[in-house]
């Protein structure tokens, strides 16, 4: 069966239009090649012989694959120096701060307090613990970072809320720490090798990095990507309703489109709907350490790391 296909964004965002989100990218050099791709470059039939390739029966997860003769490599130092996204360390230390920060139990009220408008928080699971945010209860900057996330970063089609994982990969982002993202690409181009039920991703990358390994082109026509995020763009689909710390110029997206009951049309069109009471989370989620601890403490092994992000994909 044919699998489909995630293609990535670019990113079209100028100062003074929404400069949080402006200034984080370009921190991590992000709008030099990850959100920077020609339009119509993904070439399809390569993308599916390099995962095809990659394929490995005993899921040992090589970091390169030979493609139509040529040897692509891409683990993450290939990755990081590819998409110009250097690693930084502190002194002293062998992992960036996001790597070090997700190996923390996260304090799912902390990640709420950052991604979601006040009085909204994580959907419980039948447990009592912290299972996912609604994209609806996200400020206008965690959906800009997620969706950005869903095509570039950690691809999946799902894109109506963000796991627990996925929050604390937005939570880093937002909270401005260093993170080494060709490792992050490295594990999910293998997860998704590996797992024949995914969608594919990485369509404009693995095209760029087979073609600069002099793998031909022979298709002829190439798939073009997804839709630019731009500010006009967010306005229109992320732009919160409820999220007063953002301001756009021109008008705001139509109200039709915040969820709220249905009004019957015996009511008076005078007649304003009842408020809904906000109900602030409230987390039983018990953690042995608070993310405001020191991370110097924690022993980093690849497998916790891995698992992470095995969990963010399988969201």
């Amino acid at each position: 069966m044919s699998r489909k296909q995630l293609p990535e964004r670019n990113v079209v965002v100028y100062y003074t239009e929404f400069d949080e989100f402006k200034e984080e990218l370009k921190k991590h050099h992000w709008d030099e090649k990850l959100t920077n791709f020609a339009d119509s470059s993904m070439d399809i039939a390569i993308v599916k012989e390099f995962y095809a390739n990659l394929y490995d029966l005993e899921d040992k997860s090589p970091k390169h694959v030979r493609v139509r003769g040529h040897l692509v490599k891409f683990d993450e130092d290939i990755l990081n120096t590819f998409l110009k996204t250097p690693v930084v360390l502190e002194e002293g230390e062998n992992l960036c701060t996001y790597s070090r920060f997700a190996l923390l139990r996260p304090d799912p009220q902390e990640l709420a307090a950052r991604l979601c408008i006040p009085g909204r928080g994580f959907e419980l699971n039948a447990d009592g613990l912290p299972l996912k945010i609604l994209r609806k209860n996200l400020t206008t900057l965690a959906q800009s970072w997620s969706v950005l996330s869903f095509s570039n970063m950690v691809p999946t089609s799902h894109i109506s809320d963000i796991t627990l994982d996925r929050a604390r990969l937005i939570y880093g982002i937002i909270q401005k720490m260093d993170m080494n993202l060709g490792y992050i690409i490295s594990a999910q181009i293998s997860m998704i090798a590996q797992h024949d039920s995914s969608r594919l991703g990485f369509l404009a990358l693995i095209t760029a990095l087979c073609k600069a390994r002099g793998v031909i082109s022979d298709s002829l026509t190439l798939e073009s990507l997804s839709s630019t995020i731009n500010v006009d763009y967010v306005k229109k689909n992320y732009w919160n309703l409820d999220d007063l710390s953002v301001t756009f110029r021109g008008p705001r997206k139509a109200k039709g489109k915040r969820s709220e009951a249905p009004v019957s049309s015996e009511i008076s069109s005078s007649s304003a709907p009842a408020p809904i009471p906000s109900v602030p989370f409230v987390s039983t989620f018990v953690l042995p350490t608070p993310l405001s601890a020191g991370l110097s403490n924690f022993i980093f092994t690849p497998q916790m790391l891995h698992s992470m992000l095995q969990s963010i994909h399988r969201g």
